[in-house]
């Protein structure tokens, strides 16, 4: 079923794209031969006036192609209705089409869903003791409206600014009263982040060494996979060094921002709608924090361990979870004890929407703030966009591109959680598509965007056989790409 919502997706996504392209060239007489959704055979058609409307077999994009707009024949102008016969900024508008409208949906959509569910609130789920946030006055269950004066919708843009190091002015809403604060972060040392197995012995507060080195990052990453002691005062953990995982030193405020709470919302036997989970193996589960241990130590396992240190203070350990758990549930008003095999508590901490929002949307109250606060979240996407998509070229932030077959996970997921987060998707994608096909790279609606500038700036317009040699090498270029970004999906799917 993911993959009929995906293409229904991809197709209306791709078809506003092409609109935008159709509109403009019809707009400037240029005549549009056919209107394409994917590539390859054909495998329905249907013929207008004087354009084909098909839709051919590889649903990974889509093109309206033009009357002359074979760059090897487009000296011959004879024909009035020809790409190449329009002036330089009539094209350009033509190539910027596609992408603005692309975008423009995704602004339109955001009033819709603002109007519907309201923007989402980010909420502090945890202070640190003797923290920047905690001498700040900062509290759980504040709800973050603005920093430094701009609203923010998601943790990632305050994190963003944290991390620069200078005071910070937050504007929180604490029991329906807006509470002004600045916080002054701190610089933290670095964190180990260690999975281990098949552990023997125990953990004091300060690690001496790990086997016999010092506890840096480059020592650490050389015995990964190897069996380690991690040496202390008096005792020491012996174990396999399974997983590595690393923070450098870092300006924060020692918080951590609500995701989900406690509360269970979906029937994933052997728990029901509504149970509160309050503990695991006696750990007690309260914040997003606490879930994402209980989710760790599962994926430790039995003789398993996890170390999180500070420096080489270390601020929580514990031994990993066996076949089955003891949960601790509050259901219906009683509190129950369950012996609960621990597939099935995996199970429920990666359904997605299994467990209720901790936190609730804030609605506009009235249509100017809808459209506003709308444009404004937008705005506040498109450069991480930008970010993300220019990623594509740095190996180490390849994570933050998908293509088809991560797409269809995603699209997956979000219909597991609700039409909101469908519809929030959808604005990701094809914005994402709009602001990918402005690159100014050949092939793309950017290169042609880029070749019709020349043109107006120079007065006189590139050779179009090298025009055309130029597009159909950045065209290959591009199918290598998104290959590559294929089989990048499929190597991240079989790696869960």
């Amino acid at each position: 079923m993911s993959f009929i919502y995906f293409l229904l997706i991809l197709m209306g996504v791709i078809s506003i794209h092409e609109v935008g392209h159709y509109v403009f060239a019809k707009l400037f007489k240029v005549r549009v031969l056919e209107f394409a959704l994917g590539f390859g055979p054909k495998i329905y058609e249907r013929k207008g006036k004087e354009t084909s409307f098909r839709v051919n077999v590889f649903p990974i994009g889509g093109y309206v192609r033009l009357a002359g707009e074979d760059l090897s024949k487009a000296r011959d102008a004879a024909d009035e209705h020809s790409l190449y016969s329009k002036p330089a900024w009539q094209r350009l508008l033509i190539s910027l089409a596609g992408p603005l409208f692309s975008i423009a949906t995704g602004y339109l959509l955001f009033v819709i869903i603002v109007a519907a569910w309201g923007v989402p609130s980010v909420a502090v789920d945890l202070v640190q003791p003797n923290s920047p946030a905690q001498e700040a006055g900062l509290m759980a269950g504040d709800v973050i409206l603005e920093v430094n004066g701009r609203r923010v919708y998601d943790s990632y843009s305050i994190s963003d600014v944290i991390k620069k190091g200078k005071p910070v002015r937050l504007t929180v809403l604490r029991n329906g009263r807006k509470v002004s604060l600045t916080v002054i972060p701190r610089l933290f040392g670095e964190s180990h982040f260690l999975i281990m197995r098949d552990v023997t012995g125990d953990v004091e507060e300060e690690i001496q060494s790990i086997s016999g080195r010092p506890l840096t990052k480059e020592n650490v990453e050389s015995f990964v996979k190897q069996y380690v002691s991690l040496e202390f005062q008096s005792t020491t953990l012996k174990g396999l060094l399974s997983e590595y995982y690393y923070d450098g030193p870092r300006y924060a405020i020692g918080i951590y921002f609500t995701v989900v709470s406690n509360v269970i919302q979906r029937k994933i036997p052997p728990f029901e709608e509504g149970d509160i989970l309050l503990s695991v193996e006696g750990m007690e589960v309260k914040t997003s924090l606490d879930l994402s241990r209980v989710y760790q130590l599962i994926l430790a396992g039995e003789g398993g361990a996890i170390v999180e240190t500070d420096s080489t203070r270390v601020s929580w350990w514990r031994k990993g979870f066996g076949n089955s758990v003891n949960v601790e549930v509050l259901r219906n008003g009683r509190i129950m004890n369950m012996s609960v095999p621990t597939p099935a508590l995996k199970i429920l901490l990666e359904t997605a929407g299994a467990f209720k929002m901790d936190v609730q949307n804030i609605k506009p109250q009235t249509v100017f703030e809808t459209v506003a606060t709308s444009f404004d979240r937008c705005n506040s996407v498109l450069p991480l966009m930008w970010k993300s998509i220019l990623g594509i070229f740095h190996r180490d932030e390849e994570a933050g591109i998908v293509g088809p077959v991560g797409l269809i996970s995603l699209i997956g997921e979000a219909t597991k959680v609700g039409l909101e987060q469908v519809l929030t998707l959808i604005v990701f994608i094809t914005m994402s598509l709009g602001v990918f096909n402005l690159l100014p790279l050949p092939a793309l609606d950017g290169g042609r965007i880029v070749f019709a500038l020349i043109e107006m700036i120079a007065r006189r317009r590139v050779d179009p056989k090298i025009e055309a040699y130029i597009h159909f090498i950045g065209f290959v270029l591009l199918m290598f790409l998104m290959i590559y970004i294929m089989f990048s999906d499929i190597g991240r799917f079989f790696a869960k």
